[in-house]
């Protein structure tokens, strides 16, 4: 029987396919341990049938990280099959790093690392381009230089971040008074702040590249795309890249999975089987492990833009439709209030008083879509604390 492995690798948040052709109940390993200070996350699964689509947790298992500087990190279980360290820690310089995994099966698994060389983010750079496909976008690039050429491979990933102002912002709203005959609104100030909202979104793909093939260790890598119809630049943009420098072995493992993930038919050409990670079993040494075990240096930087820094002659996308409408307030012939209804169906929100003078809309009052002139629809209120406008 054919099975599938999820493998989301922490920063990514799309999981990758991968089958093969018999069944096994392999375990899967996710672990990234880096020089960051933080809490660090081991994600645990197994293998399943290809006609099943549920994520198959590996649950209940013991997991440390230890040195051999005697520091011993336990981590406990957060969600099923995420694992969370208890302390914050971060991974330095020429110490060794051991991964034990006991699973509740009574099985245990080890891998042995030491953190890599570190490397900084020089700049991130935007470039308005073409696509193949002819339409025109601005391209993220990331520069990083290490003169001692030891750094060689790297992984990216990034979180991006992006404001959201409606066209049709009000700060007052429409409060019902009576939804009785004789119906009554008023117009008063706006209770929730809703002029302005953020939202953020995680990379989801395998971004690598390597330096070794060059004649110096130095990185031009375009790490995104984004069309300039596309709705998250066009108010202010924030995206937050993070490097990470690899080792061989481990950039060869995120090749073999991105060469996967892209194919339309992975086993078209060749079988690959079983993919080598570096977790092995303590208790079969015949056993196989899907997963890496990976201690890494890692660099940031962000950057901002304008829509207008970026395309300084056009005029940026909002993904609706803003029709006005002006309900009447009592119908005479219902006897019913087309305008209370519509404030209580919460689909439209207040915009201004109808100056419009256009036969069609009768109401006094002109309203949006909520869409339109509310950005908690698409985004939260609450300004990140990074967040420089």
């Amino acid at each position: 029987m054919k099975f599938l492995f999820l493998v989301t690798f922490l920063g990514c948040v799309e999981p990758i396919a991968i089958e093969t052709i018999s069944y096994d109940n392999f375990l899967v390993v996710e672990a990234t341990i880096t020089n960051e200070l933080k809490k660090h996350t081991v994600k645990l699964s197994r293998t399943f049938e290809i006609d099943k689509t549920d994520f198959n947790a590996e649950t209940g298992a013991q997991i440390i990280v230890s040195d051999n500087q005697n520091n011993t990190y336990s981590f406990s279980e957060t969600l099923p099959g995420t694992y969370v360290s208890d302390l914050n820690f971060k991974a330095i310089p020429n110490i060794e790093y051991t991964l034990k995994i006991a699973t509740n099966n009574g099985k245990a698994y080890t891998s042995k690392q030491q953190l890599t060389v570190n490397s900084t983010i020089e700049e991130l750079t935007t470039k308005v381009e073409t696509s193949t496909e002819g339409d025109q976008g601005v391209s993220i690039i990331v520069h990083s230089f290490n003169p001692n050429n030891n750094s060689n491979y790297y992984r990216y990933t990034f979180e991006e971040t992006y404001k959201i102002s409606p066209p049709f912002w009000s700060d007052s709203e429409l409060r019902v008074v009576s939804d009785t005959r004789p119906y009554e609104v008023e117009v008063v100030q706006r209770i929730v702040d809703n002029e302005n909202c953020y939202k953020t979104l995680f990379s989801n793909q395998i971004l690598i590249t390597e330096t070794k093939s060059l004649s110096e260790d130095r990185v031009n890598f375009p790490i995104r795309f984004i069309l300039n119809s596309d709705f998250i630049i066009s108010k202010r943009y924030s995206i937050l890249v993070k490097q990470h420098v690899l080792t061989a072995a481990s950039y060869n493992y995120y090749e073999t999975l991105k060469k996967l993930s892209g194919s339309d038919n992975v086993f078209a050409q060749a079988q690959p089987g079983f993919i080598n990670g570096n977790i092995t079993s303590d208790t079969d040494v015949n056993e196989k492990v899907i997963g890496f075990f990976d201690v890494v240096s890692v660099a940031e930087k962000r950057l901002f833009f304008n829509y207008e820094d970026v395309f300084p002659n056009q005029t940026s996308y909002f993904p609706s439709t803003c029709d006005f409408v002006a309900p009447i307030l009592s119908d005479p012939f219902s006897g019913e209030s087309p305008l209370i209804d519509l404030i209580k169906d919460n689909t439209h929100t207040y915009y201004k008083e109808n100056d419009t003078g256009q036969s069609h809309l009768e109401g006094r009052y002109l309203l949006v879509p909520k869409i339109c002139g509310d950005c908690t629809v698409l985004g939260s209120n609450i300004k990140p604390s990074f967040w420089i406008d």
